[in-house]
């Protein structure tokens, strides 16, 4: 197995269980608190970056705003979804509805970096829809 397909498969199952904590958190919590804690829990994770793992330095302030609006959008991402949960949407539906994400990353990466897709990505981009549509029928 090649190591970024073992990384994606560990963000696969951390990513997977956010679902469900966060679920949980806004049964018993509002989602402005929920994200707060969701917030906090940054901090000790990039100590621990910072300290063992060797930091690029510096960075130009270009390389350094979009960091910053990555972590803004992420941010205002997961504010949303906890407020969908808050709001009364199941995990089971509102985790993969949010997870279809990559589509507009894949349509993003065509248009603004010129990467290219094949047949079988335009036909995964047009079918992923249906499958949310599809999960959001009771």
């Amino acid at each position: 197995m090649t190591h970024w397909l073992l990384l994606t498969l560990i963000a696969l199952v951390f990513w997977g269980a956010t679902g469900v904590t966060q679920k949980r958190s806004t049964n018993n919590i509002s989602a402005q608190l929920s994200f707060l804690g969701f917030g906090l829990a940054f901090i000790p994770v990039a100590i621990v970056i910072f300290v063992v793992m060797p930091v690029d330095l510096p960075v130009t302030a270009e390389v350094l705003a979009l960091g910053a609006v990555g972590g803004v959008l992420n941010g205002l991402g997961t504010l949303s979804s906890f407020a969908a949960f808050e709001a009364g949407g199941k995990a089971s539906v509102v985790v993969p509805v949010i997870y279809l994400y990559p589509l507009v990353t894949v349509l993003g990466a065509r248009f603004f970096l010129n990467e290219q897709l094949s047949p079988a990505h335009w036909l995964g981009i047009l079918l992923a829809p249906v499958a949310a549509w599809l999960l959001t029928r009771e």
